[in-house]
């Protein structure tokens, strides 16, 4: 039996030891610190290496074609572990990894086994998964071993993660910041919270454009112009320094003006092919490619959301020219968009056509793949591949067919609104002559339902079934 002073003592440590635990900070090393990466196979998609998984954005992604591969992150220095996460990329859940060896090491050469997941499973798109690591060890190598397990609706059993994050201790005085809201009318004050963990000594908020008032380490804020801004907040304490910036975080809206503070992203134009006779055709009927750019986009976002402040906000939007079989695609990331333009297709198919049918018809394409930038996309798992597909490319061809670019095409009797491009895309604006606001409600069924599915998405829209809808309009196409 225990005596008293015996039983207060391991009390006490016990106590001791939980007040430590609850002490600790831990940071997303990948943010802060140095380091490279590396991949059991080379890249499989430009622009869906493995770098990607240590961007800046949940929305890029690594794809590989192998059902099984691994990761490597190598540190200068060695941390220990305790956490990591994994993050599920936007499409394509039987890509995400199913099974998986987190290992590491000190030279990076003998190994140690720091944890071990089986049938895992992510719920939603985008989803970040945290896990506490079993055996935390210091480590200066870290080896991500992956495997997925099953089959695409494409056939394929490639492997897909949007972002990883390992998470170490630190007393460093990690900056961060609450909103109390984010969107405001010009001159609504904004309380902006200091959260910062390891008690900072001292605080910098660096906001451009802000009318800030000091209360402690908090500040309040009001904008006189409408637009998007952004918040910096700089910490110190007697270990060192940190900042964090959230881009854009605040959005001033002129109700008077709804689309006053509309920012367009900066375009880049780079021509990977000059010689092709589709390349010189291109250039000679688009000079001003960025020009064209941002007039779609100035006349695009207005049919997909009610103002500027609902606008997904791109830093950058990259337009491609290259000798390619695919006519046209959208990649990149919510923070970069890429369009890419198939010279191959101008000079082998628009050959004989007048420049005007092709100017047209490279405006309605570049309509489309601007949507695909701009659209939502459904974040719930419970639509199938098919709807999903039907959504995506039926509301890019929805705002082209209503922008007036789609003339050289017209509906067709089908037996389903599953179909995708001109398919949904004619069915959807179809319905858009008769529901006012149809477009722009569409597209954020994509975020507002929880278990979205094309029919829920139509119904919550229409107040209609989807079935009899589509009745009614093949029904008009047959007369």
């Amino acid at each position: 039996m225990f005596k008293k002073n015996n039983l207060i003592m391991l009390l006490a440590a016990v106590c001791s030891q939980a007040v430590l635990a609850k002490d600790i900070v831990l940071y997303d090393i990948t943010d802060k610190e140095s380091f490279t990466v590396q991949a059991q196979h080379p890249a499989f998609v430009e622009n869906e290496s493995v770098e990607q998984l240590f961007d800046s954005s949940i929305h890029s992604k690594f794809l590989s074609d192998k059902s099984q591969t691994w990761v490597q992150i190598d540190f200068k220095g060695a941390f220990q572990i305790h956490q990591y996460s994994l993050t599920s990329a936007g499409d394509a859940p039987a890509r995400d990894p199913k099974h998986w060896q987190v290992k590491g090491s000190v030279d990076g050469k003998n190994w140690f086994l720091l944890d071990t997941q089986t049938e895992q499973s992510f719920d939603s798109r985008a989803q970040t998964k945290t896990y506490t690591v079993a055996n935390s060890q210091q480590a200066k190598h870290v080896r991500f071993e992956l495997k997925q397990q099953g089959t695409t609706k494409w056939g394929d059993s490639y492997l897909q993660v949007a972002d990883i994050g390992l998470f170490a201790a630190t007393d460093l005085p990690l900056a961060s910041f609450e909103l109390d809201k984010r969107i405001v009318r010009l001159n609504e004050e904004i309380t902006i919270t200091n959260t910062s963990d390891n008690d900072p000594d001292d605080v910098e908020w660096i906001i451009p454009g802000a009318k800030i008032k000091h209360v402690g380490n908090d500040v309040k804020v009001r904008f006189t112009k409408p637009g998007s801004y952004s918040v910096t907040l700089k910490t110190k304490n007697s270990t060192g320094t940190d900042s964090t910036t959230q881009k854009n975080v605040i959005k001033a809206m002129d109700i008077h003006r709804p689309w006053a503070g509309l920012q367009l992203p900066k375009v880049v134009v780079k021509l990977e092919d000059t010689e092709s006779a589709g390349a010189k055709r291109l250039i000679k009927l688009l000079p001003n490619i960025e020009q064209a750019i941002n007039e779609v986009t100035r006349d695009l976002v207005p049919m997909l959301y009610k103002n500027f402040t609902e606008v997904p906000e791109f830093e950058q939007v990259t337009f491609r020219l290259k000798w390619m079989d695919t006519l046209a695609y959208r990649a990149g990331d919510y923070s970069n968009m890429e369009i890419a333009f198939s010279s191959k297709y101008i000079t082998e198919r628009l050959a004989n056509k007048p420049d005007e049918q092709v100017t047209y018809e490279l405006l309605g394409v570049l309509w489309h793949e601007l949507t695909h930038g701009y659209q939502l996309f459904p974040q719930s798992a419970t639509g199938s591949p098919e709807e999903t597909h039907a959504f995506i490319e039926g509301v890019a061809d929805l705002i082209r067919i209503n922008a007036g670019f789609h003339k050289t095409r017209s509906p067709e009797p089908s037996e389903t609104w599953l179909g995708g491009y001109t398919n949904t895309g004619f069915f959807l604006s179809w319905l858009s002559k008769r529901y006012e606001a149809f477009e722009h409600q569409f597209n954020a069924t994509a975020t507002e339902l929880p278990d979205w599915t094309f029919a829920a998405a139509i119904e919550y829209v229409t107040g209609e079934k989807v079935e009899k809808l589509w009745q009614e309009y093949q029904a008009e196409l047959i007369k």
